[in-house]
């Protein structure tokens, strides 16, 4: 893959997390992964509660693909050695996602997170016990 050289005249990006990617120019590949545990208490008292990955197969599982159809060959021509931007805005990229001003030829990209919710009436139950 040819590089070209990128001429930005502004970008405002907010906020960028949880193994996302800003990339500017021509890559070759990417592959942003994301394991995360998530935990939401209704209750204002934090009960320190520990929870590992292995305690849930989702982080173990293989990942269903979709199966490719058909292959599609592909050849890009650039007409220009610069990549010419003007402005772009962005709130937010978060959780393996990538923002990327340029050619990318290999994406994998994989967020796996586990939401758990605890609910108020569930702590008191818990703490009749």
């Amino acid at each position: 893959m040819n590089k070209r050289k990128v001429h930005l005249n502004s970008i405002y990006l907010n906020s960028i997390s949880y193994s996302s990617i800003f990339e500017i120019g021509d890559t070759e590949s990417c592959h942003p992964v994301t394991k995360a545990i998530a935990v939401q208490q209704e209750d204002l008292k934090f009960q320190e509660e520990a929870f590992d990955f292995a305690d849930f197969d989702i982080f173990s599982r293989k990942a269903d693909r979709l199966a490719s159809a058909f292959s599609v060959k592909q050849e890009n021509i650039h007409h220009s050695a610069r990549i010419n931007v003007g402005q772009i805005s962005i709130i937010g990229a978060s959780s393996s996602s990538v923002v990327q001003i340029g050619s990318l030829a290999n994406l994998h990209s994989e967020a796996r997170i586990k939401h758990i919710r605890v609910l108020k009436e569930e702590q008191d139950n818990e703490a009749e016990i």
